[in-house]
């Protein structure tokens, strides 16, 4: 098991809102609850719900409110890169 993406993970309770700063090909899964993904200028909903993940498709602010208690994880863009030769 990895654990920095355990100790990555993050809680947060429903009705609870965070900001976060988004590049292009960060990806937020949310690993338990219900959460909506919203980008700075985007008129999108984005709503991951257990097992769903999100690559956001641009820099800026982004929000990420709970609909429910909810745990997610950010990654970074290279976190699924295949290792070289």
């Amino acid at each position: 098991m990895n654990n920095d993406l355990v100790l990555g993970t993050k809680r947060m309770d429903k009705g609870s809102i965070r900001r976060v700063r988004a590049t292009r090909g960060r990806r937020v899964e949310c690993l338990g609850g219900v959460l909506w993904v919203t980008q700075d200028g985007d008129h999108r909903d984005i709503v991951l719900e257990t097992g769903e993940a999100f690559a956001f498709d641009r820099a800026g602010d982004a929000l990420i409110s709970a609909l429910a208690d909810s745990r997610y994880l950010l990654l970074g863009p290279d976190a699924f890169t295949e290792p070289g030769p």
